[in-house]
């Protein structure tokens, strides 16, 4: 029949990319039969291990670009920053360093504790949102009529890309992520890749990096950091998951007005509006 021919294909994925083991989702003891040729069955191990490693790499990546500017206003070297620049690095950092923790307890089989913590998640995700809005709004009031008031106009389009794209990926995590596990851990890194470019961007020793002039190559970065999880799905699945299209086909667009808005005069009128700060 048509529909157990579709259950067999859907128990098929989750057993090579390990959904039935990562939330208990269920399935019916003659699709699990012969779901996955033998020479397979060790997926949903390499499955675990790569997304693990996927969110410590974003976790690096955070790191590699925003220790060094905290350890210069530590040591003097720069000014203070705001109090609600510190909150948001520290709402920043919690929300990163949660998906680290997640990622590894799944890799560890302690779901029980994987579920526990990611109560946590439903509190921080509002934090970042908060902060984001927060951070904007102040940055970019208090750079209004100075040198860096392009600059921090520019980067406004950015901020409202995250503010739009993280909360969309976030929820959409939520939504999944019991009943389609393998979606809910994709967009959880799509949220967390909408707030890695600000790392990105202070790198300024990566080749082609003109950040302040220019954006594209910060871009083209964060969308490296996805080639690997795309290389994975091809090779296991044989295709690239649907949640990478969705995630790519919603982010691309902003790439590409980015390019557009980046140093025009009409976005340098009408953004700071949006903030209050025109």
């Amino acid at each position: 029949m048509w529909y157990q021919s579709f259950e067999w294909r859907a128990a098929q994925e989750r057993q090579l990319a390990g959904d039935d083991m990562s939330l208990g989702v269920p399935t019916s003891d003659h699709s699990v039969a012969y779901a996955v040729p033998s020479a397979r069955l060790g997926a949903p191990a390499l499955d675990s291990h790569f997304h693990a490693a996927m969110a410590w790499l974003f976790v690096i990546v955070a790191v590699a670009g925003f220790a060094p500017r905290s350890l210069a206003i530590v040591s003097g070297a720069m000014p203070i920053p705001p109090l609600v620049v510190h909150l948001h690095a520290a709402v920043m950092a919690s929300w990163v360093g949660l998906l680290a923790i997640q990622a590894t307890l799944s890799l560890a089989g302690r779901m029980d504790l994987h579920r526990r913590w990611g109560l946590a998640s439903l509190v921080v995700a509002p934090l970042v949102l908060i902060m984001l809005i927060a951070v904007t709004i102040v940055r970019q009031n208090d750079a209004a009529g100075t040198p860096g008031g392009p600059v921090v106009n520019n980067i406004l389009f950015l901020q409202i890309r995250s503010i739009v794209l993280f909360p969309t990926f976030f929820i959409w995590a939520m939504r999944t992520r019991r009943t389609d596990p393998q979606t809910h851990k994709r967009m959880m890194l799509l949220a967390t890749l909408m707030l890695l470019d600000a790392a990105i961007a202070r790198m300024s020793w990566l080749p082609y990096n003109e950040f302040p002039k220019s954006y594209l190559a910060v871009h083209l970065y964060l969308l490296l950091l996805l080639a690997p999880a795309l290389l994975h799905d091809l090779s296991r699945l044989g295709r690239i998951h649907r949640a990478w299209v969705w995630g790519l086909a919603l982010l691309l667009p902003w790439v590409v007005a980015t390019e557009l808005v980046w140093g025009s005069h009409w976005w340098r009128e009408f953004g700071p509006k949006l903030v209050g700060a025109g």
